[in-house]
């Protein structure tokens, strides 16, 4: 019985995979079920077998980007960086990543976001891996003020600012493919920590 369940999972992500190849190549109004099943390798009556609706199946093709980008295993690999600058950039690193590989996925959520009479549904997906997300970044920045490596600063504001300078980074990158976004990301973070860190002759005062 695992067996199976384990199987039927296997294929559940295959053509979660195969639908955001479809999505992004062709968008998500002008691409239909038969092109998906035609791109996993299944017959239409599978794909319905797995997702009732083309709606549904994007939302899983949401959920399953979000939680691959966003796995908690790379979120508790920040306890093992020492310093807060240090966590600092390797968030920065994996926003920018983010941004690359996200190249095709925003236009397709904007695009479904913009058609689909559940926007306040789909809206919900992204705002909760924003606050998510802000959380996360808000408490490292609260812990270098604590331990007096950061000035004090409105971490929530600021945060809302950074990710704001990495939404716009993807859109960039979307419009202009050649863009470097990680030499860009690492000139903004450091910028950004020439300003919060705190100088050795202020930390004496």
């Amino acid at each position: 019985m695992s067996s199976a369940r384990g199987k039927s999972g296997e294929r559940r992500k295959e053509i979660v995979s195969a639908a955001l190849v479809c999505f992004t190549r062709m968008g998500y109004n002008n691409t239909t079920m038969d092109d998906i099943a035609t791109e996993c390798g299944v017959s239409k009556g599978t794909l319905y077998w797995y997702f009732e609706s083309k709606d549904s199946l994007l939302e899983s093709v949401i959920t399953a980007f979000i939680e691959d980008s966003y796995s908690e295993p790379a979120i508790a690999a920040l306890a093992e960086v020492p310093t807060a600058a240090g966590k600092l950039r390797t968030l920065a690193r994996a926003m920018a990543a983010l941004g690359e590989r996200a190249q095709g996925f925003f236009s397709l959520f904007l695009e479904y976001w913009a058609s689909s009479p559940h926007r306040d549904e789909t809206a919900r997906l992204w705002v909760d891996l924003l606050v998510e997300y802000k959380e996360i970044v808000a408490e490292v920045i609260q812990e270098g003020i604590k331990n007096n490596e950061f000035k004090p600063v409105d971490a929530e504001s600021l945060v809302w600012a950074i990710m704001a300078a990495y939404d716009g980074l993807a859109a960039y990158k979307a419009l202009t493919p050649a863009l470097d976004t990680e030499r860009v990301s690492r000139a903004f973070v450091e910028a950004l920590l020439g300003g919060l860190v705190v100088d050795e002759q202020e930390s004496r005062r």
